[in-house]
């Protein structure tokens, strides 16, 4: 978990805690842990050398003292109201400790139909299946809108992601029930609801058209825009070619080390029916130069952000992320890697060469 997700949590945690003699002390609790860290984080950023910032980095304050003192003032105040706001805070943020798990526990038997959860129950979006009876616990339980819209959300949230990666088909047809019976009922019935400024009907949505519509078996929606040349190109003007997409930007660390890879694949399979298109997400007064700088000598559609119109519609959840498009424009593999998509595109011209040869 990264410093910024963590301080995230932190202060969510914080801000909502009630006023009060336990609330007050658990609050300090998780100040005091919070500060640690960020001092210790500001102590790596303005650090003048590596050695010293691996220094620090040694050093990062470990969560366990305080994991460990807001059970004991969970165990010693069961009843109060405040109580919650810790075993939320363990729950998420001491997941890795036994603690964690004891208070995922607390969740679901004690606290799933409590208020001012919400924000807590959206966080169980990460924690993948585990999470799913704290999730179905809040459904059955809660009465309060915005706690059970998030768990809604999260419980569609966590099954989408184990629908875009379970192998079996058993597997992949019963989240995909799940994920969409719960995106449904959001929609329904709290499109309304927003936590931390985002409407969690929007994030559903763009989830259930990814289940509809960028499934491999899937026509793939179009994409065009203007190549770093200034000329319209579209996803179409390939067809009968298999395309390999590449959503990308000079700004993503990880995409600079694929960059020449795709090059050195595009120039090999020039001979074959075979493109490489990428869809670049820098500013369009930038996204020249980082092009030329990372090597991406193939064509790319200028999608000036990373919420561009052809970004956007295929909402890739990190970068770089590659697609393969079959010769008929049917999506063949979703947020693949390079060398999956060489094997399915040698797979496909062997089979295809042999089916002619006969």
């Amino acid at each position: 978990m990264t410093h910024r997700i963590l301080a995230l949590i932190l202060l969510t945690a914080a801000s909502t805690l009630r006023a009060g003699p336990l609330g007050d002390e658990i609050r300090k609790q998780i100040d005091d842990y919070e500060n640690s860290v960020r001092a210790n984080t500001l102590k790596i950023i303005h650090a003048t050398s590596e050695e010293e910032k691996a220094k620090y980095r040694s050093t990062i304050p470990s969560a366990e003292p305080c994991v460990k003192k807001l059970m004991e003032l969970v165990k010693a105040n069961p009843e109060d109201a405040d109580a919650v706001k810790a075993v939320t805070w363990l729950a998420i943020s001491g997941a890795s400790y036994p603690e964690g798990q004891e208070a995922l526990r607390l969740l679901t038997e004690k606290y799933a139909a409590s208020a001012g959860i919400a924000e807590t129950v959206k966080q169980f979006e990460y924690r993948g299946l585990s999470a799913e009876p704290f999730l179905k616990a809040v459904v059955e339980k809660n009465t309060n809108r915005p706690e059970l819209a998030a768990a809604l959300y999260a419980l569609g949230a966590v099954h989408f992601k184990n629908y875009d990666t379970a192998l079996d088909k058993a597997t992949v047809e019963a989240s995909k029930k799940t994920a969409m019976e719960s995106f449904q009922r959001l929609a329904a019935e709290f499109s309304d609801v927003t936590i931390q400024g985002f409407k969690l009907n929007d994030q559903a949505s763009k989830m259930l058209f990814e289940m509809a519509n960028l499934q491999p078996g899937c026509e793939a929606p179009a994409i065009q825009g203007k190549d770093q040349d200034g000329k319209e190109c579209k996803l179409s003007d390939y067809r009968g070619k298999h395309v390999v997409i590449a959503f990308w930007g000079g700004w993503c660390h990880a995409c600079h080390g694929l960059m020449p890879i795709l090059s050195a694949y595009a120039q090999e399979s020039q001979a074959k029916p075979i493109a490489v298109l990428g869809v670049n997400t820098d500013l369009e007064s930038e996204a020249r130069n980082a092009i030329a700088q990372n090597g991406a000598n193939f064509r790319h559609i200028l999608d000036n952000t990373n919420s561009g119109p052809n970004t956007t519609l295929y909402a890739p959840r990190a970068f770089p992320t590659l697609h393969l498009i079959g010769p008929d424009g049917i999506i063949l593999l979703k947020n693949s890697s390079l060398e999956a998509i060489r094997q399915r595109i040698e797979a496909d011209l062997a089979a295809k060469a042999g089916a002619a040869g006969k």
